[in-house]
C-alpha cells in the first residue's frame, strides 16, 4: 500500500500541478506511478462535469464555456503534453533525419511550426467545445477519453520500444512493475469502453475505431521517425488523442441532436 500511495505522490507530481508531498523518486515509489497516470485525467474529466454543470445552471454562453473548457486541461496538467504536442510537431515538420528529430524534441526553443499547429489545435478544440456545450448528446461520452487516453500512453510506455535511455519515458518504463502495471491499465481501458457503451452505443463505436486507428499509426510513427518513444510523443499522443474524441463528440452531438 506504502508503495503505491508513494507512486501516487510521484504520477501526480510529474503529471499535474496539484501540489504533493516531496519524495525521492526511486524504483520503488515509481513502481505504479504509470498505473495511476490515468487517475489525472480522471480530475481532468470532474472538473469538466463540474463546469459543465455550473455553466449550465447559470446559462453562459456557448463562448464562455469552449474558452474555460479549453484552459482547464491545461491548467490542471501544467501543459506538460502540450509542450510535447510541440516539441513533436517542430521535429515532424522538420522533415529532418532521425538523429536531427531527436535534438528537436529536446531544443527548448519553440519553432514556427509548433506555434501555428498549437494555435490551429487550440482553435479547433475551442470551436468543439462550443459545439458540445450546444448539442451535448456525446458530453458524459466524451470524458472518458480524459482517462483513457492516459491509459493508453502508460500502457505504450511499457510495451514500446523507447528512443533512448536517459529520457523521462525510459526512466519511467525502467522503474516500472510492467506486469501489473499492464493488468491494471487494460482493466481501466476496459471499463472506460464499457461505460462508454453504455453511455452510447454509436458514439463509443466511432469512438473506439478512431482512436483504435490513431494509436496504432502512433506506434508507426514513433518506431519510423524516432526510433521509439520518448516523453515529449507520449504528451503529443495524449492531445491528439483528446483533440480527436473531442471533435468526433461535436460532429456527432450536431448530426445526432
Amino acid at each position: 500500500m506504502k508503495a503505491f500511495i508513494e507512486s501516487f505522490i510521484v504520477a501526480f507530481s510529474m503529471y499535474s500541478k496539484i501540489p504533493m508531498p516531496q519524495l525521492e523518486w526511486n524504483e520503488k515509489n515509481m513502481r505504479f506511478s504509470l498505473a495511476v497516470f490515468p487517475i489525472v485525467g480522471v480530475l481532468i474529466a470532474g472538473a469538466l462535469y463540474f463546469l459543465f454543470y455550473i455553466f449550465t445552471h447559470l446559462n453562459f454562453s456557448p463562448v464562455f464555456f469552449g474558452a474555460v473548457a479549453v484552459f482547464l486541461p491545461i491548467l490542471i496538467t501544467g501543459g506538460l503534453h502540450l509542450d510535447g504536442y510541440c516539441d513533436t510537431v517542430d521535429a515532424l515538420c522538420s522533415r529532418k533525419e532521425r538523429s536531427e528529430k531527436l535534438r528537436i524534441l529536446k531544443d527548448p526553443h519553440t519553432g514556427a511550426f509548433a506555434v501555428i499547429y498549437t494555435v490551429a489545435l487550440l482553435i479547433l478544440q475551442f470551436g468543439a467545445w462550443c459545439q458540445v456545450f450546444l448539442t451535448p448528446v456525446c458530453f458524459y461520452t466524451l470524458l472518458f477519453c480524459f482517462i483513457f487516453s492516459r491509459a493508453l500512453v502508460s500502457l505504450s510506455l511499457v510495451t514500446f520500444p523507447c528512443a533512448g535511455s536517459t529520457g523521462l519515458a525510459s526512466i519511467f518504463a525502467g522503474n516500472t512493475s510492467k506486469g501489473v502495471v499492464k493488468y491494471i491499465l487494460a482493466c481501466m481501458i476496459i471499463l472506460c469502453l464499457a461505460a462508454m457503451f453504455y453511455l452510447m452505443v454509436v458514439a463509443a463505436s466511432v469512438i473506439l475505431i478512431l482512436v483504435l486507428a490513431s494509436y496504432i499509426w502512433f506506434y508507426f510513427m514513433t518506431r519510423k521517425h524516432f526510433g521509439g518513444l520518448t516523453g515529449d510523443l507520449a504528451g503529443f499522443y495524449i492531445v491528439v488523442c483528446e483533440t480527436l474524441v473531442l471533435l468526433t463528440a461535436a460532429i456527432l452531438g450536431g448530426i445526432m441532436a
